[in-house]
Parts: C-alpha cells; sequence; structure tokens
C-alpha cells in the first residue's frame, strides 16, 4: 500500500468538517489550499467541501423540523404562522386614558 497520499486525504477530511460545521465550503477549501500549495487537491478539496456543507444543511433542517414537531411552542413555528383570518383590531385594544380620568 501507499502512504503518500495520506496527508492530502487528512487534509480534505479537515475541509469538509471545517465546511460542514461553519457551512463555509468556499471559505475552507482556499483556506487548506493554502496549507498545502497542492494544485492536485483542489478538486477534492472543493467536492469533499460542497458535499458536506450540503450534508449539515441537510442534517440541520430534519433537525429543526423533529424540534418543531416535538414542540408546539417554538420560534420556527411563530415565524411560519399566518394570521390572515384574525382581525388586527380586535387583537389590539387601545385604552385611552383621557376620557377615563374625567
Amino acid at each position: 500500500t501507499s502512504w503518500r497520499g495520506l496527508p492530502a486525504f487528512a487534509m480534505v477530511g479537515a475541509a469538509s468538517v471545517l465546511a460542514a460545521l461553519f457551512r463555509a465550503p468556499l471559505t475552507a477549501s482556499l483556506l487548506l489550499f493554502e496549507c498545502t500549495r497542492n494544485y492536485d487537491v483542489i478538486l477534492p478539496l472543493m467536492a469533499s467541501a460542497g458535499v458536506a456543507s450540503l450534508t449539515g444543511d441537510i442534517v440541520e433542517k430534519w433537525l429543526d423540523e423533529d424540534q418543531r414537531d416535538k414542540d408546539p411552542v417554538s420560534w420556527g413555528d411563530l415565524a411560519t404562522r399566518l394570521y390572515e383570518d384574525v382581525d388586527d383590531d380586535a387583537v389590539c385594544i387601545v385604552i385611552d386614558d383621557k376620557n377615563t380620568s374625567e
């Protein structure tokens, strides 16, 4: 077996983890390319960083939807709720202090 390409695989893996955690595949690719200065590793580096970033986005969306289903009062539920059938005047009642003091 050849161990010659092992550092390149380690750098590609590091770029993938960095891209998945920070959702920045281009930054991870450029940062790791600056460390290696090896043009042969650019294509696998960008491919793995892109796949890792997409995988992170998919997993995060899946976990957020799962958490939203468990918790009926979450920020995601409040942000996506539609209030088309609610009358704003009935919800917001303003008490006039001038008329009540006299």
